[in-house]
């Protein structure tokens, strides 16, 4: 037994190797495969543009020496007169495999928006290898110019707004960066005025060894109700969102004004809250707002109470969230998401009135009731510096 089992062993050894040969030849290097990471949508000329974008895992990664290779980044374009068309002709330059599972940004542009989002949303969710959760964005830049922009110091695109925006939101929350899944969420919703935040090109701020270097940057947003397009608006029309998002982590306000600015102001732990109130066949609306602040900068030496700072901060939200809902009449777009308020908690007399001119008037908003406690100002006392006047 004991000598058939030994001549038994070699035979089996064999058969294991020719097993492992097999496995190895059917896995292909890691390097050799095609990583996506973004993809980008347009729409002109009767024809659906389709980009993608390639990192070089050689410059994500750093060498044993510490070496990292310049930044690689591929983008190609095709076209076709669907979006799925588009997007399988970029199979026929394909090297290796492509892989899906990596992209964690998709780009629209405003023409893309205006054609309407179902062909591009159908292809996005059907194939089971992309996953729900890539943030999206808009642009009215060139696409390619959109995902060949690089990071800092050799950094990849992956260290950019475009794949990783809640970093620097979370340290200036301007407009919140939004998911494919969210987005969907609330493009189908009845009642709901969604947005899409706008990526542009920064290319003179920042200076590499004083030469200008492209950056990325989040400009303004683009608006959608009832499945379709509204507009964009840039940022500088758009500060009152940062008071009704409860997702803002850290925003700045300069009071009492730009042109006589006495102090900075941050405010973060906010809370927001919406209550509608039917009054005859009308509804009439109570926001709610409550943040903790901080003094982080003043600009003139003396020194304003606390009492008088947080008035300031009220007067300054208040402003700000008027101005939105003002522009949102002239516009006809719910941009404090009133409506929906409606079709959460009245739904048949939402039914009644959606359809109506009357349904947001200049009297809609009962009140806004603004809440502010400034607990410190910062590592020193304000009387303790003498700013020259």
């Amino acid at each position: 037994m004991k000598r058939k089992a030994m001549m038994a062993c070699p035979t089996i050894l064999v058969l294991c190797l020719l097993f492992v040969t097999a496995c190895e030849n059917d896995i292909g290097e890691i390097e050799n495969q095609n990583f996506a990471t973004a993809i980008g949508v347009d729409y002109r000329d009767g024809e659906y543009y389709v980009y993608i974008q390639m990192i070089g895992l050689s410059s994500v990664a750093k060498s044993e020496g510490g070496y990292k290779a310049p930044p690689e980044v591929y983008v190609s374009e095709t076209r076709g007169k669907t979006f799925i068309d588009g997007f399988f002709k970029a199979y026929y330059t394909a090297q290796e495999r492509f892989l899906w599972a990596n992209v964690t940004a998709i780009v629209l542009s405003e023409n893309v928006l205006k054609k309407g989002l179902g062909s591009v949303f159908d292809g996005l969710t059907r194939y089971y290898e992309f996953r729900p959760t890539p943030w999206i964005f808009g642009t009215k830049a060139s696409m390619v110019d959109i995902l060949s922009t690089t990071g800092f110091f050799n950094q990849t695109s992956l260290n950019t707004i475009l794949h990783s925006p809640e970093s620097s939101y979370e340290q200036s929350s301007t407009i919140n960066p939004v998911k494919l899944n969210q987005f969907a969420r609330e493009f189908f919703e009845p009642g709901r005025t969604t947005y899409i935040p706008s990526l542009t090109i920064n290319d003179t701020q920042w200076k590499n060894n004083k030469k200008n270097e492209a950056k990325l940057a989040i400009d303004g947003a683009f608006f959608l109700s009832n499945q379709k397009y509204k507009g964009y608006f840039p940022y500088k029309n758009l500060k009152g969102m940062r008071w009704l998002t409860p997702k803002t982590k850290r925003a700045s306000i300069l009071l009492p004004n730009k042109n006589n600015p006495a102090f900075l102001t941050v405010l973060e732990d906010q809370l927001v809250k919406i209550y509608p109130e039917k009054l005859d066949e009308n509804f009439r609306f109570t926001i709610l707002y409550i943040a903790n602040g901080i003094v982080s900068n003043r600009m003139k030496n003396n020194t304003i109470n606390v009492d008088a700072m947080e008035e300031f901060v009220k007067k300054g939200i208040l402003s700000e969230v008027r101005q939105l809902y003002q522009l949102g009449l002239s516009h006809d777009i719910d941009f404090l998401n009133l409506e929906h308020q409606l079709y959460r908690k009245y739904q048949s007399d939402w039914k009644k009135l959606k359809d109506q001119d009357t349904l947001l008037r200049e009297d809609s908003i009962k009140s806004i009731e603004v809440h502010i406690t400034l607990e410190h100002s910062g590592s020193f006392k304000n009387r303790k510096i003498t700013i020259k006047e």
